[in-house]
């Protein structure tokens, strides 16, 4: 056998190791600062072997994966081992490969695959040299626990091998040389490890199956005595190896009781005895010993002592040893076998004799002086020498003890006093003693302590600990969930410390606080008591997997507005025992909750999951709304889904309507309660449900439940109530549901309330107010103590009410019979004065009670009435026995007054703090509330004492003050329509020139809104004065002013000029002049021609379907549209496109369908239709080129501009188009879904471009845009309560605004064919602005800050509208008003339109005067073609037909006439009404008058103002007929007459009758003078009158002022004649016809026969009578007249009169008084002649007298007088004519016309 010396193995391992020192050194750069990676161990000693099943040796490496490698295969092998199926070792086993018995190394070589790094092992493999047995121990016990053997092998240099694993050694007992020969196999034996009860290494039990023995081996011992066991190695090799012994001693284990050291004290004893071990029992063993002696040895006697006895005594027969004295000795086991006395294994003590020192207690279990109340404990008491050490307590000792039996029972005690067995009775704190006091020796003298040893010990007892629940249970919970529980503890001292025997399972705190859940798994937690740990309480915890769930509605019904804790249990259920465990704590599981119908009970979001004694978790839903629901509950937890369903219901609560609480009724009358609410019948077991009312004595009342078919609330409960005997009790009402399976505690309600029956006490009367809403009732005193004001007017309801004794108000008192009266009929009565109708009135708290109401009815007289209320009795027959004490009536007085008015009804007041008006109230009952119809005008101060109104002014405005009347019948508020103003205009009104030393009159007047003149009361408050500018003229105030003006005597005193002004200030401060003020201010004002025009165009390429404005600038930014679009003259766009069928080009406002001219065109809209090039031209045009608006004197400037139109991008099939949300740069943006509030709404945004700066969002619906432009995807997802969720995903883009568009609102609509060129005046227009961006998409959200510029602020009132970028605007004045806007940071960005304003109202109504006839009209419609309402500010101005819009003007003043289209438009137009200066008065010049009876009639035409006709407008025929019928002009005009002729004195109303009308053809008013009957006298009288007729008209409201402007009318007067026949005879063949009648009606007279028998001679005149023209008659042939058969008839007519008379002639016979009667017509021919005469006679005189008085007048024209007319007194005078019977007046001898009265007139010169 050779091999390689160990130096040069030492040089060659050097070697190697040099040449990877370079890499090794890398290496460890490399890791430096990592984990060192380490191998189980640096060398290997392997031994050499031939045979197979070589020893191997595991290798093992920490951390990473490893490739193994040896540099000496032939000596060492290396095998890696891969766990788990992997290919990563970290292992492996090494085995000797060596061939030759030579010493040879290998290096093992270890690399890390990741990081390179590499471990390194020597192993070494040499030759076994000796072999030797190690073992623990050289002794064992018979039949005891085995020992082990194990050989350890050397190397030639003593190195011990790193392993023998399965190399076969041969094991055997030996004989042992020092011992008698015995059989080997006596002593000891051999095990296997199969034997025994211990687990061999592995290769140890494959050998053993093999029946071969490896390096270790079991020894067991049989019985006593030494023996000897041996290995050899079995390998033949190994063959001169020496054999390796071991020699072993075998003992008995056997040992004393006690065992340890004693100490005795003198006199005392102690009895040992003595025990072996066999095979693990132990077994007593009997004296006398078989192989044993007892010895005591060493005897050393204290000081002091004798040494001639010895310390102790022993018996060896009974093994007890008695202490004698002090000292010391040992008790030692002798072996009788000699040659086993040297063992040293042999048990022994030592005793010790000491003198007693002290006592001490201990306690058991435990040793701690805590007790539990209820354990039995044992208290032993020992006793210590002076070193403090126990002494042993022999029986012989006597300990005296004291236990209080209070708190300790005793149940054992021992004889010598040192051992108690106790039960704690009662917990406290306790003293227990006792005292060593003597030795009673074994000849029974007792001897005493010889000083007395006593000791006592505190001990505290308390009761059990108990942890409460008696278990907890969790649901094991993977994801990190942990439940924490804190266990209750009672008992112990209250200080403990916490145990968990599974911490992985269940951790607890110091403070008794579990933590599990997150393990599946059990644990017990002990709670010990630190003052004594072995008290204790325990809890069992288990975490279980989660197999069931269910509800437990303890309360399933709830009154709405509470809430309801829904327990949940859930449960584990053991798969063998089916048994189910319910939860302790499951509140950390997520919970879904659902219910059947919603808005009954919501989530309680803020409710706390949280467990309770029956259930492991909860959730709390409130009751919102009455009705029922299924809730479920489900959990969805680790792939298992539970879920579980319970019923809820919800009621209204619970409340007593009628009663509220006390009902008090007369006898016999019924009280019907109303109870509200309460549970309803439980849905799932109806028939469960009850309800009931109980009385206390059900004998007084009567109780009806009252089932009506359609009440008003099904849970309602109506119950009527009878008064049977008086008294008072309480009624409960119960309702509810009896308990079920499915409600086990359902909700039961109660209420109760007081029934009262009693009698009547008191009657009390008052009138019944309808109070106004919010007001007060009437302050009045409910009793008959003053006097109650009631109307006048209006009947009025009296209210009765009857009270008890204790002023408590009946609720049903219709059993009483009553008597109402009055004391005096004449104002006031009652119908019937026995009934009364019962009314029921709630008294604000929901009770109803009954009241008895009487109408009252009145006379309208002023007065005071007393009335009275008389109680009869009873209706029932058979009334209460005291009814004779009850009072019998009640009396009030009422006061009958008229309804209260305001004075003044009408004012304006003048808006400063130091004014007080004061309105006061007139008639009403006293009692009133006063409101304003707006709030923050005036402060209102009501002086309830001087009854009437204080008014301080605040702020201007228009406003009603309302008076209610609280203690009157309410018809209404009186008003009063009042004004506060402030100082508008100052007003001077003088003549401007005036001669030296004369005076003209001064009028000052200050005008407030809507130009009303202030009252001058006011005057001082405004520090009014007029300042002169210089002293030429003096001004005195005059004494009487009128009420509106201050009035002053302006008086000239020198040449000259000078100012004046009236001067006045506001409350603040203001100054105002009469006159207007020149300010003076500097404004560069830069005047321009325009050299180009340009097209403004924000985008030239845009999609189709947007709209984009455009409108013309100069050449340069600063000329805007505000420069030239409303120049003077003007200029005109025109606009054109090359293709119109890629975009409209539409003027502004064409949305609301406005058609504005061409001079207003300077801004259009572009509107993309679709996708192409166009291009867009204006020209402007100059319409007057001498004005030099163009540089160059161009007529027209134009420009050119391209739009490129294309398609938006869109997907193929249109309906599915996706939405994209378009935002501008750093805006916000909040979304809204359709299910918001209906289910949970979460977005976020997927992904952003160019990255995440381009919008942010916040979780909950806000997106913010950045700062860059980029797109993103936004996420919106709807989770729904019915378990479906719903995500949309849109697009958001972020891109910078481009411009911006204004758009108006609201749409106008026209009557077909008509338009609008302008907005109506008065409307109210909404402006918004949209934003686009570069291609024309419109912005969703905008974040613009826009400046609004106009061109002049005195025609729209605009400002910001309700809504982001809306502008509201007020068209109040006419003209074009330019809107421009734009970007503040961006004034490029901007936009501008038009707005005219106009009138829509039609016809222009300037110069209108008292008596026009407007008929207004507008295009305006509404959006179905409708027209709208007509309204007029002020009627009694201009009195209007709303239905039509026609209106007369019917006095001076302002009026605004309103249409209104509701929702659209309201427009108005001012009317100022104007005093009519004159009238104009016409006629037609072809007409005159005459009084012939039927003749035409005659129309006198008036007109007011100075328009010549009264009729303004188109009038459409319902107009018409409205001005006929509804508004009656004609009644504005009054129509006269009058004869001119002063002393003609008949009235011309007599003949004429005179009556107003309006031409609507004509347009003016007319007076329609018709010809009335008329009397003989009168035609007579006036068939001669030389006279005209004044006409003239007078408007009613100006009657004294226009009353005199008159028109004088031809007149020409019928004829006369009196003569109705005419007898002619044959002597008389010849007659007269006499006419009267003036010169021009007697030319045109005709008259003419009816036959030719008779002829009519040219007519005369009379030369005494003018105007009497004679006609003669001639028979022509007498006979031939005589004969005729038919009448003859001169025919008298005249085409001016239109008059026709026929007068019958016929033939006398011839009689013989023939003379006679000619001579008497001859007679009757003068004296009528005569009569003539002096009628002519008096009318020269007439005429004479008319020219001396016009002639006196003009020579006293400065007379100021007015016309008077003063009549006298008369007698009429009898008619001129009589009938044909007697003979006319003209021919009588009668004096012509005696004047009985005189007519005097007197001048002006104005006249």
């Amino acid at each position: 056998m050779t091999g390689c010396p160990a130096s040069s193995r030492r040089r060659g391992f050097g070697l190697f190791f040099f040449f990877r020192l370079h890499r090794l050194l890398l290496l460890f750069l490399v890791l430096l600062g990592t984990l060192a990676n380490k191998l189980n161990v640096p060398q290997v000693l392997l031994p050499f072997g031939r045979e197979p099943g070589r020893v191997p040796f595991l290798l093992e490496a920490q951390r990473g994966c490893y490739t193994w490698h040896s540099t000496h295969h032939d000596a060492v092998t290396v095998e890696p081992l891969y766990e788990n199926g992997t290919l990563c070792s970290q292992k492996a086993v090494l085995i000797a490969e060596s061939t030759q018995p030579i010493r040879l190394s290998s290096i093992i070589l270890a690399r890390e695959i990741v990081t390179d790094h590499e471990l390194r092992c020597d192993v070494k493999v040499d030759v076994i040299n000796s072999i030797e047995i190690v073992s623990r121990a050289r002794e064992l016990y018979v039949d005891d626990s085995p020992l082990e053997l194990m050989v350890r092998a050397l190397d030639a240099e003593g190195n011990t091998f790193s392993s023998l694993a399965g190399m076969m050694f041969e094991w055997s007992i030996a004989q042992d040389n020092e011992s008698a020969r015995e059989e080997l196999s006596s002593k000891i034996r051999i095990l296997k490890y199969s034997e025994a009860e211990y687990a061999p290494p592995i290769y140890i039990a494959e050998m053993e199956k093999e029946e071969k023995q490896g390096d270790v081996i079991l020894v067991s011992g049989i019985r006593t005595g030494a023996a000897v066991v041996k290995v050899r190695i079995h390998e033949p090799f190994y063959k001169k190896v020496a054999a390796a012994l071991i020699r072993l001693l075998v003992l008995e284990n056997i040992f004393l009781i006690p065992s340890h050291d004693i100490y005795l004290l003198v006199g005392t004893y102690i009895k040992y005895q003595v025990a072996k071990m066999v095979q693990g029992r132990v077994t007593e063993v009997k004296f006398p010993l078989e192989h044993y002696i007892l010895e005591l040895q060493d005897h050393r006697v204290a000081l002091n002592g004798s040494h001639s006895e010895k310390v102790a005594i022993l018996d060896d027969k009974t093994a007890m040893v008695t202490a004698s004295q002090l000292g010391q000795t040992n008790l030692v086991f002798v072996h009788k076998n000699v040659h086993m006395r040297s063992v040293s294994g042999l048990p022994n003590c030592t005793i010790y004799v000491v003198e007693p020192g002290f006592l001490g207690f201990t306690v058991q279990p435990g040793n701690r002086w805590s007790l539990e109340v209820g354990q039995v404990y044992v208290i032993t008491v020992d006793v210590f020498d002076k070193s403090s050490t126990k002494v042993y307590i022999s029986d012989n000792l006597r300990i005296t003890h004291d236990f209080p039996k209070e708190y300790f029972e005793e149940q054992l005690t021992t004889v010598n006093g040192s051992y108690h067995i106790v039960k704690a009775l009662k917990d406290g704190v306790v003293v227990i003693n006792a005292s060593l006091t003597s030795i009673i020796y074994q000849n029974k003298d007792i001897q005493p302590i010889k000083f007395l040893i006593k000791h006592q010990q505190e001990v505290k007892i308390y009761f059990p600990i108990m942890l409460t629940p008696k278990f907890l249970a969790f649901p094991h919970h993977p994801m990190g969930m942990l439940y924490r529980y804190k266990v209750q503890v009672e008992g112990g001292s209250g200080n403990f410390t916490w145990t968990s025997s599974n911490e992985t399972v269940v951790i607890v705190t110091t403070k008794g606080v579990v933590t599990a859940g997150q393990v599946r798994g059990n644990s017990t937690v002990l709670a010990r008591d630190v003052q004594n740990p072995f008290r204790y309480g325990e809890i069992k915890i288990h975490v279980l997997k989660l197999n069931k769930m269910e509800l437990l509605p303890f309360h399933a019904d709830v009154e709405i507005g509470q809430i309801i804790e829904i327990p949940i249990a859930m449960y584990h259920i053991n798969k063998e025992t089916k048994e189910a465990m319910a939860f302790t704590d499951c509140s950390h599981l997520s919970l879904d909750l659902n219910m059947d119908k919603q808005g009954v009970f919501t989530l309680l979001k803020e409710g706390i999951q949280r467990p309770g004694p029956m259930h492991c978790s909860s959730t709390h839903i409130a009751a919102k709304s009455l009705g029922h629901t299924l809730v479920t509950v489900s959990v969805n937890e680790c792939d298992k889904y539970l879920e579980s369903s319970a019923t809820f219901a919800a009621y209204e609560p619970l409340k007593a309507l009628n009663p509220v609480e006390v009902a008090l009724v007369t006898w016999q009358s019924v009280k019907e309660m109303v109870f509200e609410g309460g549970p309803r019948p439980w849905i799932l077991e109806p028939s469960r449900f009850f309800l009931e009312l109980n009385a206390e004595k059900t004998e007084k009342i009567g109780i009806a439940q009252v089932w009506l078919p359609s009440k008003r609330k099904q849970n309602q409960y109506i119950y009527r109530i009878q008064c049977l005997d008086l008294g008072e009790q309480v009624l409960t009402f119960r309702i509810g549901n009896h308990p079920g399976v499915l409600n086990p505690s359902p909700a039961v309600e109660v209420l109760q309330v007081r029934f009262i029956c009693a009698h009547p006490a008191s009657l009390s009367v008052t009138p019944v107010y309808k109070v106004p809403a919010g007001a007060q009732p009437c302050p009045l005193p409910q009793h008959n103590k003053w006097l109650i004001p009631v109307s006048r007017l209006r009947d009025t309801v009296l209210e009765l009410a009857v009270f008890d004794q204790h002023r408590r108000k009946f609720d049903n008192f219709s059993s009483l019979m009553l008597e109402w009266k009055s004391s005096n009929e004449t104002l006031a009565h009652f119908e019937d004065y026995k009934s009364v109708e019962m009314v029921a009135k709630d008294d604000g708290s929901g009770q109803t009670r009954l009241h008895g109401h009487q109408i009252l009815k009145v006379h309208q007289i002023k007065g005071t009435v007393l009335i009275g209320v008389n109680f009869v009795g009873y209706s029932e027959k058979k009334s209460p026995k005291e009814i004779s004490n009850l009072p019998r009536s009640v009396d009030v007085e009422l006061l009958l007054v008229d309804d209260v008015t305001v004075v003044p009804e009408n004012a304006t007041i003048y808006n400063h703090p130091d004014v007080k008006e004061t309105f006061s109230l007139v008639e009403g009952s006293g009692y009133f509330l006063v409101n304003s119809s707006e709030q923050g005008v005036v402060t209102i101060t009501y002086m309830e004492a001087e009854s009437s109104v204080e008014l301080v002014p605040l702020h201007p405005g228009f406003f009603t003050l309302e008076v209610y009347d609280l203690c009157l019948a309410f018809l209404g508020p009186a008003t009063a329509h009042l004004r506060v103003s402030d100082i508008q205009e100052l007003e001077l009104d003088l003549i401007d020139k005036v001669e030296i030393d004369k005076t003209v009159l001064v009028t000052v007047r200050v005008l407030g809104s809507s130009k009303r003149p202030f009252q001058n009361k006011y005057f001082r408050n405004m520090e009014l004065k007029l300042q002169l500018a210089s002293a030429i003229v003096t001004l005195t105030p005059m004494e009487q002013q009128d009420e509106y003006s201050e009035n002053y005597i302006l008086r000239a005193t020198t040449i000259g000029q000078t100012t004046l002004v009236a001067i006045a200030k506001d409350k603040m401060g203001r100054k105002y002049t009469s006159t207007p003020r020149h300010i003076e201010d500097e404004v560069q004002i830069e005047v321009v021609q325009l050299r180009a025009v340009r097209i403004l165009a924000a985008a030239t390429r845009l999609i189709t379907a947007t709209k984009m404005p455009v409108y013309v600038m100069g050449v340069t930014s600063t000329q805007t549209p505000f420069s030239f679009s409303n120049a003077n003259p003007g200029l005109t766009f025109h606009w054109s496109m090359s293709k119109r069928d890629v975009l409209d080009l539409v003027p502004r406002h064409s949305e609301v369908f406005l058609q504005l001219p061409v001079e207003h065109n300077f801004a259009m809209v572009v509107h993309t239709k679709a996708a192409g090039r166009t291009s867009i031209k204006v020209t402007v045009h100059c319409m007057n080129i001498s004005s030099g608006q163009f540089e160059g004197n161009l007529l027209e400037l134009s420009d050119e501009v391209q739009i490129l139109v294309f398609e938006k991008l869109q997907l193929f099939y249109p309906e599915c188009q996706p939405e994209q949300i378009l935002m501008p740069i750093n805006s916000q943006l909040k979304l809204h879904t359709n299910r918001e509030g209906a289910a949970f709404l979460s977005s976020r945004v997927l992904k952003c471009f160019p990255n995440s700066s381009v919008i942010e969002e916040d979780g909950e619906g806000l997106l913010k845009a950045g700062s860059i432009a980029g797109t993103a995807v936004l996420e919106v997802t709807s989770i729904e309560p019915f378990g479906v969720n719903q995500t949309t995903i849109t697009g958001v883009q972020v891109a910078p605004v481009t411009y911006l568009r204004v758009s108006s609102q609201p749409k106008l609509y026209t009557a077909q064919g008509r338009t609008l060129s302008a907005f109506p005046l008065g409307m109210s227009l909404t402006f918004t602005v949209q934003f686009y961006n570069s291609i024309g998409e419109k912005f969703h959200t905008h974040n613009t800050q826009l400046y609004l510029a106009l061109n002049r602020d005195d025609l729209l009132l605009i400002g910001p509208g309700n809504k982001n970028y809306t502008y509201m605007a007020q068209a109040v004045n006419r003209g074009l008003t330019l809107v421009g806007l734009w970007d503040r940071r961006h004034p490029g960005m901007a936009d501008y339109i038009p707005v005219a304003v106009e009138h829509a109202i039609e016809p222009d109504t300037k110069f209108t005067f008292v008596g026009d006839i407007i008929c207004f009209s507008t295009h305006l419609v509404s959006q179905h073609g409708e027209p709208g309402i007509w309204m007029i500010s002020a009627n009694n101005i201009l009195q209007t037909d709303i239905v039509t819009g026609v209106g007369v003007a019917r006095s001076p003043g302002t009026a605004m006439i309103f249409h209104d289209i509701p929702g659209v438009v309201k427009t108005y137009r001012e009317v100022v009404v104007n005093a009519s200066s004159r009238l104009m008065l016409s006629y037609d010049l072809k007409t005159y008058l005459t009084n012939t009876l039927n003749s035409t009639v005659f129309k006198l035409f008036i007109t007011t103002g100075r328009n010549g006709v009264n009729l303004k407008g188109f009038c459409t025929s319902n107009q018409a007929l409205a001005i006929t019928k509804v508004l009656l002009p004609a009644t504005l005009m009054l129509c006269h007459v009058q004869f001119s002729n002063t002393l003609l004195d008949i009235p011309a109303s007599k003949v004429f009758q005179v009556h107003s009308d309006f031409s609507m053809e004509k347009g003016v008013y007319v007076c329609i003078i018709k010809v009335r009957p008329q009397s003989e006298e009168l035609l007579q009288a006036l068939s001669v009158a030389d006279t005209s007729v004044y006409g003239w008209a007078t408007l009613v409201s100006e009657r004294s002022k226009n009353g005199m402007q008159r028109i004088l009318i031809p007149f020409i007067p019928a004829f006369y004649t009196n003569q109705s026949e005419l007898v002619l005879s044959h002597k008389q063949d010849i007659g007269e016809i006499r006419v009267l009648g003036v010169d021009r009606v007697l030319r045109k007279l005709e008259v003419i026969s009816s036959s030719p028998v008779l002829v009519v001679a040219g007519h005369s005149h009379s030369p005494l009578t003018p105007g009497l023209a004679i006609y003669s008659v001639r028979v022509v042939n007498f006979t031939s007249f005589q004969q005729m058969a038919s009448p003859v008839f001169i025919n008298i007519s005249c085409v001016l009169t239109s008059q026709s008379e026929a007068v019958v002639v016929r033939a006398m016979k011839d009689k013989l008084g023939a003379d006679h009667c000619e001579d008497s017509t001859i007679l009757k021919r003068f004296t009528g002649s005569y009569q003539i005469l002096l009628l002519t006679l008096f009318a020269v005189l007439a005429s004479t007298a008319s020219i001396f008085l016009a002639y006196n007048a003009f020579l006293n024209k400065i007379q100021t007088v007015p016309v008077v007319y003063v009549p006298t007194l008369g007698t009429p005078q009898p008619a001129f004519f009589n009938s044909t019977s007697s003979p006319p007046h003209f021919m009588s001898l009668q004096p012509p016309l005696a004047q009985s009265r005189l007519q005097h007139w007197l001048w002006s010169i104005r006249h």
